[in-house]
């Protein structure tokens, strides 16, 4: 639809304008969510026993490694019930073979040599209990990461369960997402989607589906987790990530971004119109669809091969003479709409 002349301005000299021939290209559609970052591992640390705690050897923020010791609750009962059970457990192995050598000579029976083996065995297993004691009471961290706040101190009584710091793991991050139902069918295991974050602006970051919720929920969403390799270093769990999945791709006419005017009555273009002295522009309104890479999906007002004018339009009026002049168009950014 053409808009009206503001004015007539065919007497005037040609107006310098940069123009593009529409033309449709492949254009992946893109479906927007938001999610919320989550870490690959991440436990809050507590004991498994009651305690207080003579070792301390971590402080807030430290990074640590798998099986690093972290603190001691009082172990000093299990130390001295540990050398008891291992004089024992020694007393009852040199019984028992004692008890092989002999029933080798006729000296010793076998229920005496069962008996043997039976100590030996309540001894082993007593002497495992207390050490499992002592590995309960010496708390290590489960995996590589990050501890949090610490929330304990050297001499401080712990229950069961007591929060003594988080630990969490930066190596790679989960990324929680949901979908409406009409979208569930244009995501797939193993599919890439690609991140934003607020705390690292123009920078662009790629996550693959790993779990897609075999159910919709009762608010018709489908919930999705994705996996980050390589996140940023200044990434936190709880971070908001925007989401960007690309749908399915079909031809769709674009133009650069620059052509098009935007209003509070709509968007508009100018075309370029052939005349016998010269083409002019016609301020055309337009629906605009879908941006990106500086592109724009026009999805009405204009057909393949019209050419719109894209730099220079601020001194256009409909009927204007215009010339063209050449301009570097991002066509890097064009081959990426397929994308």
């Amino acid at each position: 639809m053409s808009l009206p002349a503001a004015g007539r301005a065919t007497d005037t000299p040609a107006t310098a304008v940069s123009v593009w021939p529409v033309r449709p290209v492949p254009f992946a559609a893109h479906i927007e969510t938001i999610g919320q970052v989550e870490p690959f591992q991440g436990v809050t640390l507590s004991p498994e026993i009651a305690g207080r705690i003579t070792e301390l050897d971590f402080d807030s923020g430290a990074n640590v490694r798998k099986s690093q010791l972290l603190l001691v609750l009082n172990d000093a009962p299990e130390q001295g019930e540990l050398i008891r059970q291992s004089g024992e457990l020694r007393a009852a192995e040199a019984d028992l073979a004692r008890a092989r050598s002999l029933i080798r000579t006729g000296v010793e029976s076998h229920e005496d040599l069962e008996t043997a083996t039976a100590r030996f065995e309540a001894a082993k297993g007593n002497v495992a209990r207390v050490q499992a004691v002592i590995d309960q009471k010496h708390i290590r961290a489960p995996f590589d990461g990050a501890v949090g706040i610490r929330r304990v101190n050297l001499g401080q009584y712990l229950n069961p369960g007591d929060a003594i710091a988080t630990l969490t793991s930066y190596s790679r991050m989960r990324v929680n997402f949901i979908l409406a139902e009409e979208n569930a069918a244009s995501v797939q295991l193993g599919q890439t989607v690609h991140l934003t974050f607020d705390t690292t602006p123009g920078q662009d970051f790629t996550a693959t589906v790993t779990t897609i919720d075999p159910r919709i929920d009762g608010s018709h969403t489908l919930s999705i987790q994705a996996l980050l390799d390589a996140p940023p270093a200044d990434l936190h769990p709880g971070t908001y990530a925007h989401v960007s999945i690309a749908a399915k791709v079909a031809q769709r006419l674009v133009v650069p971004e620059t052509a098009v005017t935007y209003t509070a009555y709509g968007e508009t273009l100018f075309v370029e119109q052939p005349s016998t002295d010269g083409p002019t522009v016609t301020a055309t309104a337009v629906r605009a669809g879908d941006r990106r890479n500086g592109w724009v999906v026009i999805d009405d007002g204009v057909k393949p091969d019209d050419r719109v004018v894209t730099s220079g339009q601020n001194r256009l009026v409909t009927g204007m003479k215009v010339r063209e002049i050449p301009e570097v168009l991002p066509m890097a950014g064009l081959r990426e709409l397929a994308q």
